[in-house]
This record gives C-alpha cells, sequence and structure tokens, in this order.
C-alpha cells in the first residue's frame, strides 16, 4: 500500500524506526503530501508484519514532530500546515561535481583556509611540549577533585571571571614564585591558552590591525591570529630574542604584540633585557598592548624562574597569559590571563559572553591543589625530573647524534633542538622519524618566512632517562636512511 516502506531485518536499527524515519523522508520528499490520508494503523501493520502498539507508536512519534494529524472520525493524515509541494531532498549526487561550499562569515572562512593542528600527536618519545605524565601524582588529584566536588557544591554555573578561590591561589603562587604580585581582580581564568589569546585579541584589536608576531613561531597561534582577521607582522628571532628595534622601525603602529620572553618557542632563547625594555616603552608610546605568553617558564634548571614582563611594566601595557597545560597536563585546559586594572571589566565579560565558565568542578579541584602546597611540591619535582632526563638526552644525543646533527638544549623548558647536518630536509626527516614509531617536529612547520636551517624539536621531558639513550639511537638509524 505504501511501496516506499521497507524493512530489513540485516540491519541494527529497531523496526520502528526503520518505519518513523521512512515515513518522515516521504513526507519530506513529496511523497506523500499534505493532507493525503494514511492507511488504517491495523492494515499498515499487518502489511508490514509489525504490532499494530508498534505501529501506533510510528505514528503518535511523528504526530508530535508535526508530520502527521489526526482528524476526529476520519483517521490519520499528513499535516495541512506543511507545504503542498515539499521540496525533494537529494539523496545522491545529481552528478560527480563536488558540492558548492557552504556559505560562511568571514572568520569561517578564514578557519577554512588554516589549520588547527601542528601535526600527530601521538603519545610516542620525544613529542614535544609534552610533561612526564607518568610522574603525575594522580592519586593526590582524584582527592582534591573529590573535596571540591563533595556534596554538590561545583554544580551550578560558575563565576565569569573564575572562581574566586582559584584567582587567589594564582595571585599567591604569582607573588611567592614569579615575583609578580596582582590583585585576584586582576584574573580571568580561560580554558586554556588559545582562549586567552583570543580574548586578547577581540577585546583589543579589530580585523586589520597589525599584530608583531616573532617568526619562527607557534602554528595554531599565528593561524589563529589569522583567523581573526588580524596583519601578522614577522619579526626576526635571533639570540636576544624578538628583534625589537626591527619591529619598531618597520611596524611602528602596531597594536597588539605577542611574546614569548622567558623561553622562545621553538627555539628556546630568552627575550634579553634591553629589548624587553624598549618593547615595553614602545608599547606605552604608541597606546599598544602586549601579550606575554609565559608557557612553561616553571621550568628552568639553571636558577630561579625568570621574572615576567610584566613584573617591570610601570604603564600598563603587559596582558600577561599563563596555562597549566605544561606543569601539570594538557588535558586541564585551565589558563589565565593577568590584566591591567582598566581592561578587567572588559575582559570579564568578554569572557562570559564567549565561554559563561570554565568548568567549576575544574577550577575548585586545581584550586585546592595549589592551597595544599601540592603544586609547588610537583613543580620542585619535575623541575629536579626534567633536569635529570635533560642531561641524560645531552649525553645520549652527543654519541647517537655525532655527525647527524647539532643539540641545542637551552637552560629551561621541555624540549631541544637538532640541528640537522648533510642537507637533509627536516620535513623528511620528521616523516622517518614517525616511521621508527618515535615523535618530532620540523623547524619549518613553525618558519612563516624567515628561512632557517633544518632543525628538529624533539620533546625530551616526557622519556624516562634509562631510555634515552635506546630511542636515540633507533631515532639516528632512522636518520641514517635518508
Amino acid at each position: 500500500m505504501l511501496p516506499f516502506l521497507r524493512l530489513d531485518d540485516g540491519v541494527a536499527l529497531p523496526k520502528f524506526r526503520q518505519v518513523q524515519d521512512q515515513l518522515r523522508a516521504a513526507i519530506l520528499q513529496g511523497h506523500l503530501r499534505a493532507g493525503t490520508r494514511l492507511p488504517a494503523s491495523r492494515i499498515l501493520a499487518g502489511e508490514l508484519g509489525l504490532s499494530r502498539q508498534t505501529l501506533v507508536r510510528v505514528l503518535e512519534n511523528l504526530k508530535a514532530e508535526g508530520y502527521l494529524e489526526a482528524r476526529q472520525g476520519a483517521g490519520t493524515f499528513v499535516s495541512a500546515a506543511l507545504p503542498r509541494a515539499a521540496p525533494k531532498l537529494r539523496m545522491t549526487p545529481a552528478s560527480d561535481d563536488p558540492p558548492a561550499a557552504p556559505r560562511l562569515s568571514r572568520i569561517g572562512t578564514l578557519s577554512r583556509a588554516v589549520s588547527a593542528e601542528i601535526g600527530p600527536m601521538e603519545r610516542k618519545p620525544f613529542l614535544p611540549n609534552q610533561p612526564a605524565l607518568d610522574r603525575f601524582p594522580f592519586a593526590i588529584w582524584r582527592k582534591c577533585w573529590n573535596a571540591a566536588t563533595r556534596n554538590g557544591k561545583a554544580m551550578g554555573y560558575g563565576d565569569v571571571a573564575g572562581e574566586l578561590v582559584l584567582r587567589q591561589r594564582i595571585a599567591e603562587y604569582l607573588a611567592v614564585h614569579r615575583r609578580d604580585p596582582c590583585d585576584p581582580e586582576q584574573i580571568v581564568i580561560t580554558p586554556g591558552g588559545h582562549a586567552a589569546f583570543t580574548l586578547a585579541a577581540l577585546a583589543l584589536a579589530d580585523p586589520g590591525d597589525d599584530i608583531w608576531f616573532e617568526d619562527p613561531g607557534p602554528v595554531t597561534t599565528s593561524n589563529l591570529f589569522r583567523t581573526l582577521g588580524l596583519n601578522l607582522c614577522l619579526v626576526d628571532v635571533d639570540a636576544d630574542g624578538m628583534d625589537v628595534a626591527v619591529a619598531m622601525a618597520r611596524y611602528p603602529h602596531a597594536r597588539l604584540a605577542f611574546v614569548m620572553p622567558s623561553r622562545h618557542h621553538p627555539l628556546g632563547v630568552t627575550l634579553s633585557l634591553p629589548r624587553r625594555l624598549a618593547l615595553l616603552e614602545w608599547a606605552r608610546a604608541n597606546d599598544a598592548w602586549i601579550i606575554e605568553d609565559d608557557y612553561d617558564s616553571e621550568f628552568r634548571y639553571d636558577g630561579a624562574p625568570l621574572p615576567s614582563m610584566r613584573s617591570i611594566d610601570s604603564h600598563g601595557r603587559v596582558i600577561y597569559a599563563g596555562s597549566f597545560s605544561k606543569a601539570l597536563y594538557p588535558g586541564i585546559r585551565v589558563g589565565y590571563l593577568v590584566l591591567p586594572q582598566p581592561l578587567v571589566g572588559a575582559f570579564r565579560n568578554l569572557s562570559g559572553l564567549i565561554h559563561r565558565s570554565v568548568p567549576v568542578e575544574t577550577q575548585l579541584a586545581l584550586a585546592e591543589f595549589i592551597g595544599g602546597g601540592h603544586f609547588a611540591s610537583h613543580l620542585r619535582r619535575m623541575r629536579s625530573l626534567y633536569a635529570e632526563r635533560r642531561a641524560a638526552f645531552i649525553d645520549a644525543a652527543s654519541v647517537s647524534l655525532s655527525g647527524r646533527a647539532r643539540i641545542d638544549c637551552s637552560e629551561s623548558g621541555l624540549n631541544a633542538l637538532a640541528w640537522l647536518t648533510d642537507g637533509v630536509k627536516d620535513s623528511a626527516a620528521h616523516r622517518a622519524i614517525l616511521d621508527a614509531g618515535l615523535q618530532c617536529y620540523p623547524l619549518s612547520d613553525y618558519t612563516i618566512a624567515t628561512s632557517r636551517p633544518a632543525a628538529l624539536i624533539l620533546g625530551y621531558a616526557g622519556v624516562p632517562a634509562e631510555r634515552m639513550r635506546p630511542y636515540l639511537s633507533r631515532l639516528a638509524e632512522a636518520l641514517s636512511r635518508l
């Protein structure tokens, strides 16, 4: 009676769902037009081999969705409120031509042209920026989580700026360990570092504005700013960090400067004090803003962590961005901004409009973890562990990679650079190392305009010291085949 209804015993979908979906599709495709009367449920159920109760359930569901209507004493009809000639849905392409691209906003169009990925992220030896997850204090973290979420106190909406207790703990940590005191009200919690950069760009710059950006620099961050419509003003990086003098000469009227002064990624250099002061003076004189990305400054192996740029900013031009992705684990997705007081209101409101809040239970657990002294203890243990793994890496690499690469391992951070010799391209080396079951990133992926020698970024922090030599031997063997 309704030839388009076909039940298939070979599919996992329940029969009532098959009938329901096929009736809905028949209405949308115009096979059953508005006002068409359906066969009686008893007859249709018999034809399909279903119980009448099951078919009635199907019809009631479609009535609730607005496709069918019941008329007293007359039966069930396709809803008269639907168009008399419903547009047919093309179930298969009419030709081999690819479908037309959807119409997107400017930001949507820009985002489609870039990538949010830097490369394969499998947890293999030498994955860059990877903390020692095997040494994370899971039992303590679980206790903090349980204490923070007891009695349902973390089940409501949170403060749009972040939970006050977490902001207080971060302020205490910055004052004691980074020599950078601030008021908790100056802090806005964000879902990770990139969310912090996004807030700063949206609040302080318009599409078409210029932003200084170090070249080489983090791929996803440069893609973020491009997607937001900012013009990347690329600035070379040398042994003293960003070349501020060149940037001032070429791009004096930029609105923003994005900089990693404590440890540049991926080159590992530190912005010198004269350049920090010059950058601060440029921002003051030009009513510009500095986004300071302080992503892993906790891990310095020759003395205390360097003071932040914000700590010497006397004119309130620095927006300090930190996160817990390297200090704890990447999946925690908690970052924060420390703002000049005049910016707090705008950033707080914008954060609430975009993110509402970071999950409250995560914030409260982190506050418990920091307040109980566990965060500081964990950092001390990790600094000692990473110093040991760094020494093991340097020792093993000096043997395994001799003649194939020159190792550059800065006194802070989680990564090292291996500058390749013999004209080997880092992209080819990257593929060979992946095939060998290891990980790395090619420096060329971070380079935007400035040509650099070939190099590999190798993360040593996540590799046990006793495994460093065999893994580096495997890496050297992969390079030998190029």
